[in-house]
């Protein structure tokens, strides 16, 4: 099993520059790869400080198109231009799965998750995410490759 620990945790509200789109899953790859691109390529010129590793945000996923947010988390605010729009990730508590190994896997992470938090007595409150925690350029064996999953849990 690709999870290797499933936890509440308490976040706080992180600022993020995102692109949004609409894609097939087969998409969802190279769709984050180049938003990717555009977005630290704009922070670095815009001298924007970051504040963890490049995420995605899953807002609704269904049988044809998917809608992703290629993100990075900000040390603050920053301001939308063009297709890059300023926002922030929730406040409040999560659902926080450890991923190990190859993003082919992730699935199985997240249906962990799902089932921890309906063991749990929880609900979701929001659209999960995924912090892709390693570098594959820095580690290029799949195995070593850490992520983190996020689920946002209702209040009450």
């Amino acid at each position: 099993m690709p999870v290797l620990s499933i936890t509440r945790v308490e976040r706080a509200a992180q600022s993020i520059l995102y692109i949004r789109r609409r894609v097939a899953k087969g998409e969802v790859q190279g769709m984050l790869a180049e938003c990717f691109g555009t977005l630290f390529g704009h922070s670095q010129q815009a001298g924007l400080a970051l504040a963890g590793a490049p995420s995605a945000r899953y807002v609704s996923t269904g049988p044809g198109l998917w809608t992703v947010e290629a993100m990075i988390l900000l040390a603050a605010p920053a301001q939308s231009e063009g297709e890059m729009q300023a926002g922030s990730l929730p406040a409040g508590p999560a659902a926080m799965g450890l991923h190990a190994g190859p993003y082919e896997q992730l699935a199985d992470t997240h249906a962990a998750i799902e089932r921890w938090i309906e063991s749990q007595g929880f609900r979701v409150g929001g659209p999960p995410w995924e912090c892709y925690v390693t570098d594959p350029g820095q580690f290029p064996n799949p195995a070593d490759w850490r992520t983190e999953v996020y689920w946002p849990l209702a209040s009450g």
